[in-house]
């Protein structure tokens, strides 16, 4: 069915057109780049798209075989487990609050040594790097992992060290445990992470 429109409605619809198209438009969006716990960084703008939210983590294999995760939010502890299952590591991943660890004792951790297993902190996220064959089958990868955003106060004493132009704009005390376990892991105990702030 073909409808024959008039001039004012042939002008409203490319009217309508021109709307649209502008506001489909691509902009950019804006957002703070902010330091990590103590550390200074200069105040300054960065341009993302963010178009997609950024995954809770990913879980990579290098070339060596070794395991590379980075968790960017403390979200899906299961779904990390899973996908570390998929490479061949059983896994215990816990997130905790408010800078809390598991209680000690809850398992025995490996006599093996274990070169190379290590874990990095950043201002976005936190890295492991697992070498291949460093979780055997009848072992698990422990990690818990707590953040406690640092306080207004906490952010003007350390701006109030500074050098002029730099500033603390945000950050976070850090507590990350890891360890690979021999035998069975029992349920995390939360317990207040040793040398807390205020401990």
């Amino acid at each position: 069915m073909t409808t024959q429109l008039d001039d004012f409605e042939t002008r409203l619809l490319q009217s309508l057109r021109a709307e649209v198209s502008q506001r489909h438009q691509p902009r950019s969006r804006r957002g703070f780049l902010v330091a990590a716990g103590a550390a200074a960084a200069a105040a300054a703008f960065v341009v993302a798209p963010a178009l997609m939210p950024t995954p809770a983590f990913s879980v990579s294999e290098g070339n060596a075989g070794e395991i590379k995760v980075t968790i960017t939010r403390p979200e899906d502890a299961s779904g990390l487990e899973r996908a570390l299952v998929e490479h061949g590591i059983n896994a215990d991943v816990t997130y905790l609050q408010d800078l809390q660890t598991c209680s000690p004792g809850r398992y025995r951790k490996s006599e093996r040594a274990t070169p190379g297993l290590m874990t990095s902190i950043s201002d976005r996220s936190i890295a492991v790097t697992i070498p291949a064959g460093t979780v055997r089958e009848d072992e698990t990868f422990v990690l818990a992992w707590s953040v406690l955003p640092i306080t207004e106060e906490e952010i003007a004493d350390q701006n109030s060290d500074l050098a002029p132009g730099a500033t603390v704009v945000s950050g976070f005390w850090s507590n990350v445990d890891f360890a690979v376990a021999s035998g069975p892991v029992n349920a995390c105990e939360p317990v207040p992470a040793p040398e807390s702030p205020g401990s």
